[in-house]
């Protein structure tokens, strides 16, 4: 027997059939949690001019305690923009850290990674704007419209 384990990566096809036909939009958006999040979300998106979700940008709602190769999907998917809410990267493939709302580039994807929808949304509604601040300050060079 062989003294090493095999790393496999996760399928790609459960996330490409939530996401439906479309292909060949720049940007995709991977986000967890209540629907009710997803009213936040699309405020958010709208304010970067994204206000077609679908046409303009592939929307996934993926669980965080589930894997999945999001190298593999951006790839499928041909995206070269990828904004994550509240994941532990690991979980999807990603294994490089940065600071939250800082746009990195990496092999052509630039990656915008945030806190979850339910911190931002709950420390807005409670008077703390710096995360939305945030991720508007990192949407607006290079994730708006």
């Amino acid at each position: 027997m062989l003294p090493f384990n095999l790393i496999g990566q996760p399928e790609v096809a459960p996330a490409l059939e939530k996401l439906g036909p479309a292909r060949e939009l720049e940007l995709l958006v991977v986000y967890h949690g209540e629907l009710s999040r997803r009213a936040f979300l699309s405020r958010i998106l709208a304010a970067a001019g994204y206000d077609t979700p679908g046409k303009q940008l592939h929307l996934l709602e993926w669980p965080a305690d589930r894997d999945l190769d999001l190298t593999g999907l951006v790839r499928a998917l041909g995206a070269n923009k990828v904004m994550l809410f509240g994941y532990d990267l690991s979980r999807l493939g990603l294994h490089f850290e940065v600071a939250n709302y800082f746009p990195l580039e990496v092999g052509g994807v630039t990656y915008l990674i945030a806190d979850s929808l339910e911190y931002i949304e709950d420390a807005k509604a409670g008077g703390d704007n710096r995360a939305a601040g945030a991720l508007w300050n990192g949407m607006r060079d290079r994730f708006a419209r």
